[in-house]
């Protein structure tokens, strides 16, 4: 029988590029060197290189090579299978609803490899005898599927923990009325410069949890000589009731006023290596607590530790980070550092915090439950924000850009003066005190154009106000002018100069079709042409909008010569048929948007004197997409992710997105509403993303274990897994609350 002849320059062709892919995957994807993945990948690499080298030459070898790595890349594929069905099953076991969307992702990494080695593994095993059907092979291929059923199986088993508590003692109502007997009745007056509950170290146990029926940590404050010092406890008995009374009698002797927190151990779960990437999801942020032997943290600790944006699985893209990682982890522990999960417990807790007056309050993920969507509630949540957005503005006019609510450190590195210029149009547009909000938006819009650069009679932003630029960007002139327009009814005509030559700067960056130039050239006078920049194209037409309606009126507080109406009103026009026609047309359109908020307020700002259909069709199209992202309880989310504007339980929804599209919603539904259209559906959305910012705002009670010289109450962080603030996350919020409770009629 004549030998098959194999083939030598395509086979070598294709056997370097899985070698190349894999020595790629080997090295870049996994967090940390000489991984199982790395090692095991480099051989299916180095398998198929030794191929192409054979192939090459001409070898008479390479057949038998190519049968040998054709069996390596299927047994590696068979193991990979393994991993990703294990993993994504304890994932989606672990989160629930859409963590399984996790699954779907491992899935397609699964399609991927499967791309890349089932083809040309089938293709040389038929090339080089093929494969007998005896009974060995059936049996070992039922075998293989019967190992990976039960392995998927035994995995889900894993995603649940352990119960701490008997099966009473674990109903949320019981555990509540245990705790409250803990509450003491009086307590000393604490001093006034008490360290933050955020300061306490890991609970040092007598027992490992897992080993223990009940185990209650406490954090508290209490004297030691002149001193006041934050309090760690951890109390275990064979009972709960037997915990808490122990609890009871130690905060009785020792806690001074102040807040007290509670966690009570419901569950644990050892957890074990799964895949990297999955490694950081095995604690769910604000959920889960963790211990390594007798060492404990309270959920809320990592919380305030940051601990769950430190995972980066992929080092070269820095910027995902998400999950916990296991060495940091361990050093909050005060336990010997390690990178592997190996070791440590997760533990579920029911949280409870005492305030000062005695009063108990059940949290999750540091939250109280919803308050009811009412004017009351909304009203409360947006003057706490406006509060918390006038005590941040500096002496220099500019607005705090980060805090860390845990340890008070503020922070203007990242500022922006994007951001600079959003949250004063905020505080124009919603903010309830109108005298303050007048001196805050002054200051603020000082400081805007003081970064000014000046060239002719055009004028366009740059930060910081020192620093040498040749190029300037659209979108920080054109967010300012928006600002300065929308509060000079409120700040009055001093900076007209000023809008004057910054519109006439937005004017001069206007293509002939209708859309924008992404720079100026300050050198040679003149925009760089280029690409639509997001977010800065709504944001001219939003700005320029607004400059056709002042110059339409006869307005005598005007003192300088803004540029000609039907000028304006030509630009205005041709940029919202370029919008509508021509911006984000074809087949994406059906699938995707980009942030497309700022035309949605410009559609809204334009009802009353200039009307374009299509613009407003553009806006109403945009907001039908959004309305799918925001969470609902058919989404299988859990209840604190309901309006949430995400994809499921893992990734865990920003409140930046749900209140950006709470702006957008309130936009689109004043549109409609000016269309005659039914906006019954979009207001029961709207109404669902308005209720997640209630619940995610910082307030007195939440902010217990928070320090600073001023309250974080009426902030907002980026999301319940990551507690730092930002001011744009705030003026978000406190735009969405403001218009969508005026569209809802729940706000005046």
């Amino acid at each position: 029988m004549t030998e098959p002849r194999l083939p030598r320059f395509t086979l070598a062709f294709a056997c370097l590029l899985v070698a190349a892919l894999c020595g790629w995957a080997a090295t870049v994807l996994p967090w940390r060197a000489w991984t199982t993945f790395a090692i095991v990948t480099t051989v299916l690499g180095l398998t198929h290189f030794v191929t192409a080298v054979l192939a090459l030459v001409g070898s008479a070898r390479r057949g038998a090579a190519w049968r040998v790595q054709s069996v390596v890349a299927l047994t590696w594929l068979g193991w990979l299978t393994w991993n990703l069905v294990t993993s994504a099953s304890y994932i989606a076991a672990l989160y629930g609803g859409l963590g399984k969307g996790v699954a779907v992702a491992l899935g397609l990494c699964w399609t991927i490899a499967a791309f890349f080695t089932v083809p040309l593994s089938l293709w040389g095993l038929a090339s080089t005898g093929g494969i007998r059907r005896d009974r060995k092979s059936s049996g070992a291929a039922v075998i293989a599927v019967a190992l990976l059923v039960g392995g998927a199986l035994w995995s889900r088993a894993a995603g649940a923990a352990r119960p701490s508590l008997g099966r009473h003692e674990r109903e949320p109502q019981t555990i509540a009325a245990a705790v409250a007997h803990a509450v003491p009745v009086a307590r000393p007056q604490r001093p006034a410069d008490s360290p933050a509950l955020a300061t306490a170290p890991a609970a040092h146990c007598e027992q490992p949890p897992e080993r223990v029926a009940a185990t209650v940590l406490a954090i508290y404050l209490r004297s030691e000589g002149a001193s006041t010092m934050v309090e760690h406890a951890c109390v275990q008995a064979d009972s709960l009731a037997s915990a808490i009374d122990v609890l009871a009698m130690r905060l009785h002797e020792e806690a001074l006023g102040g807040p007290i927190a509670i966690d009570v151990i419901t569950a644990t779960h050892r957890l074990e290596h799964l895949a990297p990437v999955a490694d950081g999801l095995l604690l769910r942020p604000g959920l889960d607590g963790v211990c390594e032997d007798t060492h404990c943290l309270a959920p809320w600790q990592l919380l305030a530790r940051d601990a769950f944006t430190v995972h980066t699985p992929i080092p070269v893209v820095p910027d995902l980070r998400f999950g916990f990682e296991p060495t940091m982890v361990r050093r909050a522990l005060e336990v010997e550092p390690s990178g592997d999960v190996d070791g440590l417990v997760r533990i579920e807790t029911a949280s409870f915090v005492v305030d000062d007056d005695g009063g108990l309050h059940a949290l999750r993920r540091l939250r109280e439950a919803a308050p009811p969507l009412d004017g009351p509630s909304l009203q409360k949540a947006r003057r706490a924000a406006e509060d918390y957005i006038a005590a941040a503005i500096g002496e220099d006019g500019r607005f705090e850009y980060k805090r860390d609510p845990f340890t008070g450190v503020a922070s203007y590195r990242g500022f922006s003066l994007a951001r600079q210029a959003g949250t004063t149009l905020v505080v124009c547009e919603v903010a309830e005190d109108r005298e303050r909000a007048r001196i805050v938006a002054t200051a603020a819009l000082d400081m805007l154009v003081s970064t000014a650069r000046v060239h002719g009679r055009l004028a366009a932003l740059a930060y910081p106000a020192d620093k040498k630029v040749r190029y300037i960007g659209l979108g920080d002139t054109a967010l300012a002018t928006i600002a300065l327009l929308a509060c000079r009814d409120l700040v009055g005509p001093r900076f007209d100069g000023d809008i004057d030559r910054m519109t006439r700067f937005l004017l001069a960056m206007q293509r002939p079709d209708g859309g924008f130039h992404p720079k100026f050239d300050l050198m040679a006078g003149a925009p760089v042409p280029g690409p639509d920049p997001l977010y800065a194209v709504g944001q001219a037409v939003f700005a320029l909008t607004l400059l056709e309606a002042l110059v339409a009126e006869d307005r005598a507080d005007v003192e300088v010569g803004f540029s000609a109406h039907d000028e304006v009103r030509e630009a205005v026009d041709r940029a919202m048929t370029y919008t509508a026609e021509d911006y984000w047309q074809g087949f994406a359109r059906d699938f995707f948007w980009m942030e497309e908020n700022w035309h949605c307020l410009a559609a809204r700002a334009s009802l009353g004197h200039h009307r374009h259909d299509g613009y407003e069709r553009f806006c109403l199209d945009y907001v039908q997409y959004k309305k799918r992202l925001i969470l609902s309880e058919d989404d299988e989310v859990g209840p604190d992710l309901v309006g949430g504007y995400g994809f499921g339980n893992v990734l865990l929804p920003h409140n930046t997105g749900s209140a950006g599209f709470g702006e957008a919603m309130s936009a689109a539904i004043a549109v409609a509403r000016a269309r005659d259209l039914d906006t019954t559906d979009d207001e029961r959305v709207l109404a669902r993303a308005l209720r997640f910012l209630l619940l995610h705002q910082w307030n007195e009670v939440n902010s217990f274990a928070c320090a600073g010289p001023r309250p974080v109450a009426g902030a907002f962080s980026e999301h319940m897994g990551s507690p730092v603030i930002r001011i744009d996350f705030v003026q978000h919020a406190l735009a969405g609350m403001g218009h969508g409770g005026r569209v809802l009629g729940l706000l005046p």
